[in-house]
């Protein structure tokens, strides 16, 4: 027996006395997970990766270049050149690295690659991801498990049909609109045919009448 729980003795039990904890008890809190709908699982796993943030990403490249031009600084003082030579070469390197370097990070340029610093993977990470979308074909829009959504899937149906809906409802009324169309112009065709024929009959009649005058 343990804190009140199980047998004073195992003896006629056919037991080693041994107190397991109940495995079909269901706690609250694993009641409530339970309960729980997939939708509210899948929202709270569709966030997707981190994404990069460039301005950290524009701030460690200029560290980078900082870097460069305190190693250039100690180069110069170790070969005794000058204090006023060494500013103006440090700052001439500094300007010109400095032009070279992109007014802002392009999470998803290609010149980023992995330096093992977060965000410049996370950029590195995405520009690949971008580039694998681009030759299978997939939209940018396109949301990791998204196929498992039967709401999302189903409502993507309906508005697959209202669009098909509404290109067959404009491509028959284009169709209605040519075929009137054609109707007046055979109308037309026809009104003037019958016109042509009355004034050859009327030329025909007054030529009858001249030569009986005659």
């Amino acid at each position: 027996m343990y804190n009140g729980i199980g047998l004073a003795t195992v003896r006629g039990s056919g037991t080693n006395g041994y107190v397991q904890r109940n495995l079909s008890f269901v706690s609250k809190t694993r009641e409530k997970q339970q309960k729980t709908p997939f939708r509210a699982d899948f929202d709270s796993a569709s966030d997707g990766p981190k994404q990069p943030n460039t301005d950290i990403i524009h701030h460690n490249r200029k560290r980078e270049i900082e870097l460069k031009v305190l190693q250039l600084r100690d180069a110069l003082e170790e070969q005794g050149v000058g204090e006023e030579e060494i500013e103006v070469r440090v700052d001439e390197t500094r300007r010109k690295l400095m032009q070279k370097l992109p007014k802002q990070a392009d999470a998803g340029s290609a010149d980023v690659r992995r330096t093992g610093e977060t965000h410049t993977d996370a950029a590195a990470k995405q520009h690949e991801n971008t580039a694998l979308k681009d030759a299978l074909g997939i939209s940018s829009s396109y949301v990791g498990g998204s196929a498992f959504d039967r709401e999302l899937q189903e409502q993507r149906r309906q508005d697959r049909q209202v669009e098909r809906d509404a290109a067959d409802a404009e491509r028959a009324e284009l169709l209605a609109l040519l075929e009137k169309e054609k109707a007046r112009e055979e109308k037309q065709q026809r009104k003037e045919a019958r016109r042509a024929e009355k004034e050859a009959r009327r030329k025909e009649s007054d030529g009858g009448k001249k030569q009986r005058r005659e």
